[in-house]
């Protein structure tokens, strides 16, 4: 069984790369730097999230990429480059295997809560994807139901290519033989060009 203080440790002591979402904020990224009795200390390049803040954390070791939930302990602790600008994250839970391995994109629905869900693997399903709306289906049964109008992250990567969260908006919801239909609405990117080259790179592997 894979444990998970080992492959965090190996993960600061290669400074790896991790990609935070803040429950309610914008994605960040930054570097995993020190592993403490209470939690992992991240670098971030952008100001942290305040204490008390759940996220999502996402990092790949040794080739094998892994995702977590934690909440924000403390912000403002000292990192190696003498700064303030690091982030304690404690009451880490959730652990598991991500996507995006080998041959296979990351394609996925961020709700506002709960974990992500695959849009290539599982129940839920990418139909059509552009850089202005992604159109999902979804069997009418499905646990989760996104609220027309509401607000929701999508994240995207193929192999190649570090994944990026995008902001999106339920711009429709139908019904389809069975089946919930989903217009995304994309409205928060941070390098648009970058995200039209994944767009267009996932619309390749997968054929939609």
């Amino acid at each position: 069984m894979d444990d998970p203080r080992r492959i965090l440790e190996a993960a600061a002591e290669g400074r790896v790369t991790v990609d935070v979402l803040p429950r309610n904020g914008a994605a960040q990224r930054g570097q995993l730097v020190r592993v403490e009795r209470g939690g992992v200390v991240l670098a971030l390049a952008t100001t942290p999230p305040a204490a008390g803040t759940d996220v999502r954390v996402w990092l790949t070791v040794n080739g094998t990429p892994w995702t977590f939930e934690a909440s924000v302990l403390r912000a403002g602790v000292p990192v190696p480059d003498r700064s303030q600008g690091g982030v304690l994250l404690g009451f880490i839970d959730g652990w598991n295997r991500a996507e995006g391995t080998g041959p296979r994109v990351v394609l996925e629905a961020l709700p506002p809560t709960g974990g992500p869900v695959s849009l290539v693997d599982g129940a839920m399903r990418i139909v059509e994807l552009h850089p202005d709306e992604w159109l999902v289906s979804v069997p009418a049964d499905f646990h989760l139901v996104f609220v027309e109008g509401g607000a929701l992250r999508l994240r995207l990567g193929t192999p190649d290519r570090p994944a990026m969260i995008v902001g999106a908006v339920v711009k429709e919801l139908a019904q389809s033989h069975g089946h919930l239909l989903y217009r995304f609405g994309i409205q928060e990117v941070e390098n648009g060009e970058r995200y039209a080259e994944l767009v267009a790179a996932v619309r390749g592997a997968l054929g939609v």
